[in-house]
C-alpha cells in the first residue's frame, strides 16, 4: 500500500510539474500569439493606409472626371429641353456638385462624420472654388496677358488639389 501511496503522490508530483510547464509554456505561446499578431496587424494598417490613400487619390479625380461628364451630361440636358443657358447651368451644376459630394463622402472617403456639416463645408468650398477661380482667371489675363483658358486650367489644378486636401482632411473626417 505504501507503494501504492508512493506512486501516486510520484505520479500527482509529476503532474503538478507537468502542469507547471504547460502553463509557462502556454503563457509563451499566448504572449507571443499577443505580441506577434499586433506586430502584423501594424504592418497591415501601414500597407493599407498607404494603399488606402493611394485608392483615395484614384478615387477623388476619378470622382472629379466622372462629375464633368455628369455636368455636361445634365447641361446638354437640360438644353435639349429649351431650358435657358443659365437655368441649364445652374442644374447642372447643382447635379454634378452633389453626385461629386455623395460619390465622396460615400465611396471615396467612407465618412461617418456629421452629414449636415460636411454639407456646409463642401458648399464652402464650391462658393471658394468659384470666388477664387473667377478671379484668378481675370487676373492672370490682365497682369501677365494669359489666355483665360490657361487661368482656367491653373486654376482646376490649384483646385484638385486643395479640393482632395481639405475633402481627406477637413470635410470629410
Amino acid at each position: 500500500m505504501t507503494n501504492t501511496k508512493a506512486q501516486a503522490e510520484a505520479v500527482e508530483s509529476s503532474a503538478t510539474a507537468l502542469d507547471g510547464v504547460a502553463a509557462k509554456s502556454s503563457a509563451v505561446a499566448l504572449e507571443g500569439a499577443a505580441t506577434k499578431p499586433a506586430a502584423i496587424q501594424r504592418d497591415a494598417d501601414e500597407s493599407e493606409r498607404a494603399g488606402g490613400f493611394l485608392r483615395q487619390v484614384f478615387m477623388y479625380y476619378g470622382v472629379s472626371i466622372a462629375q464633368t461628364f455628369v455636368e455636361f451630361g445634365v447641361f446638354a440636358l437640360m438644353k435639349a429641353f429649351g431650358l435657358a443657358v443659365d437655368v441649364s447651368n445652374g442644374i447642372a451644376v447643382a447635379c454634378s456638385g452633389s453626385f461629386n459630394f455623395l460619390m465622396n463622402r460615400n465611396i471615396t472617403f467612407k465618412a461617418s462624420s456629421n452629414f449636415w456639416r460636411s454639407v456646409a463645408l463642401f458648399v464652402l468650398l464650391y462658393v471658394w472654388n468659384f470666388l477664387f477661380g473667377t478671379w484668378f482667371i481675370n487676373a492672370t489675363s490682365a497682369a501677365f496677358g494669359w489666355p483665360q483658358m490657361a487661368g482656367k486650367l491653373i486654376t482646376m489644378v490649384m483646385q484638385g488639389v486643395w479640393g482632395f486636401c481639405l475633402c481627406k482632411w477637413v470635410i470629410f473626417r
